[in-house]
């Protein structure tokens, strides 16, 4: 155990990191429905990056869903903290999750599975889907390009 500058023992390396993927959640605010990046998930929270974030405090439904297997699941949760980043322009907000129940927990747990057992696609971009990307994608196959 370290000690803080405080004078307080403070625990680092026991427990468990969160793991670090990343899953589309979705909630409410002001009446339209926000679509963000959750990360750093663990029983008790999540931190999700967003360009419009809730104030401190603020109770609110969080979505999360699993993009492989569209499997989703909605919990109460409340902003406990949030900060600017400047070089992306997005706000990051730590979110607790509140009235959780076992079932609740084991289907988040079970989402999680999910999405880590699926690689990430380094080539997910969103211009691919456009008539120029799939042009782009026509052209310059790499298998063209070798045979």
């Amino acid at each position: 155990m370290a000690k803080a500058s405080g004078g307080k023992e403070t625990k680092r390396g026991s427990g468990m990191q969160a793991p670090e993927i990343k899953l589309p959640v979705f909630y409410n605010k002001g009446g339209r429905q926000v679509k963000a990046n959750g990360t750093r998930f663990s029983a008790k929270g999540c931190v999700i990056y967003t360009r419009n974030p809730h104030d401190c405090g603020t109770s609110f439904s969080l979505k999360i869903t699993n993009p492989h297997s569209n499997k989703s699941i909605q919990v109460d949760s409340s902003v406990i903290l949030r900060k600017r980043f400047a070089d992306n322009k997005n706000w990051g907000m730590v979110v607790r999750f509140m009235n959780l129940t076992e079932g609740a927990r084991d289907e988040i747990d079970q989402v999680l599975s999910q999405a880590t057992a699926i690689p990430e696609s380094a080539s997910d971009s969103k211009y691919l889907k456009t008539p120029i990307g799939q042009a782009i994608l026509r052209y310059f196959n790499l298998k063209k390009l070798i045979g």
